[in-house]
């Protein structure tokens, strides 16, 4: 990883049922919420400050399910501190949040936040498996060791869907 900043990858297969309004202004979930289709979710990702869209929406298909992938990056926001103390300047309660997971519904609010700096990358591939609108997502922060960004390309290329 960067010096002082720990590399970070990870994979993440949920339902999203919304987004917050803003990712470091505010952690409210988004009034009205996102809508049920794919592409209402790949379009308010697309739209979501303060992230950087750096691949555009394109149609995917995964294990023979028709969806969506599109890749964001955390924009070069001020931080202070380092490593697991590194806080986004200027965002509430120093992090930046986005989709709002099925483990994340119990508490209005709550979301994903683990962004662990500028340049941090997130690929989405979101596709509706009978009706139900599934999203994967893997991330990585910049500077991750190319074995482990190999390792999480595999699982991803690996993942099988069983309604």
């Amino acid at each position: 990883g960067c010096p002082g900043n720990p590399s970070h990858v990870g994979v993440s297969i949920t339902t999203v049922t919304n987004l917050v309004s803003d990712g470091c202004r505010d952690h409210s979930w988004a009034d009205p919420p996102v809508g049920p289709s794919v592409d209402d979710l790949a379009e308010a990702l697309a739209d979501l400050a303060p992230f950087q869209v750096t691949a555009p929406t394109r149609d995917v298909t995964i294990d023979g399910y028709s969806g969506k992938h599109l890749e964001w990056t955390v924009p070069d926001l001020p931080v202070d501190g380092t490593g697991n103390d590194l806080r986004f300047t200027g965002c509430v309660e120093g992090n930046l949040k986005s989709w709002v997971g099925f483990i994340d519904t119990a508490e209005p609010g709550d979301a994903f936040y683990g962004y662990t700096g500028p340049g941090y990358r997130e690929e989405f591939w979101i596709v509706d498996v009978e009706g139900t609108r599934l999203m994967i997502a893997a991330e990585g922060s910049p500077g991750s060791p190319a074995e482990d960004l190999a390792e999480l390309r595999a699982i991803v290329d690996s993942v099988r869907i069983e309604p």
